[in-house]
């Protein structure tokens, strides 16, 4: 009896040491989140996330380039009001299984030091696809540059970003994703989606130092 009250309260002490981890890592990314001049946002879901990433945002989908305003029109659940117009790949705009590459055609400086912050909710757990494109030495309107990093996904000249969904339905995950393997300089960031269990709501993008 002494011996299985000793385990319960070993149990339950790795219990609390793992809350308090967990609670001194979200404590110290929100410090993050909220702190730091060199942050720059990809994306905030809003009620301005289309007047501010309208035209800087592109989509890559069945029926071709479109920025996220455009896209937004025809498929009305994409980035909507009822959702706080997050970027959601739904299954009643898109029915299962579609695949939709979106594309940050603002460019930021990364560097080793840099993370990726990615705010969601994923109705499953998969692995992801993220990848950052090296800045083209060209100058290009948004929706050629959208070409250009959808381009370079597929010839395998992007930079893969180890990422994976963490099923979270209901509560918002908010994840780190570390840049110390990508040579500094400026690039662009994409990802892919799919209308599968996923289904995924993206809330926020940050870029962080540190």
């Amino acid at each position: 009896m002494q011996q299985l009250r000793d385990s319960t309260q070993y149990d339950q002490q790795n219990q609390n040491d793992a809350i308090l981890n967990l609670e001194n890592r979200i404590t110290i990314l929100e410090s993050k989140i909220t702190s730091g001049n060199n942050a720059v946002t990809l994306f905030s879901a809003g009620t301005d996330a289309l007047e501010a990433y309208g035209e800087s945002i592109y989509t890559f989908y069945n029926d071709g380039y479109r920025s996220l305003s455009g896209f937004a029109e025809t498929y009305p659940n994409f980035c909507s009001a009822e959702n706080n117009h997050a970027i959601y790949y739904n299954q009643p705009d898109f029915n299962w299984g579609a695949t939709i590459y979106t594309l940050c055609t603002e460019p930021v400086q990364i560097t080793s030091s840099k993370s990726i912050l990615f705010r969601y909710t994923s109705g499953a757990a998969d692995v992801g696809e993220m990848w950052l494109v090296p800045k083209s030495s060209t100058e290009m309107s948004a929706a050629e540059t959208a070409r250009y990093i959808h381009e370079s996904i597929v010839s395998g000249t992007a930079v893969p970003v180890p990422f994976s969904w963490l099923q979270s339905p209901d509560n918002d995950s908010t994840v780190l994703l570390s840049c110390e393997n990508v040579t500094t300089g400026d690039y662009y960031l994409a990802w892919k989606a799919v209308t599968d269990n996923t289904h995924p709501k993206i809330k926020l993008i940050k870029v962080l130092e540190g």
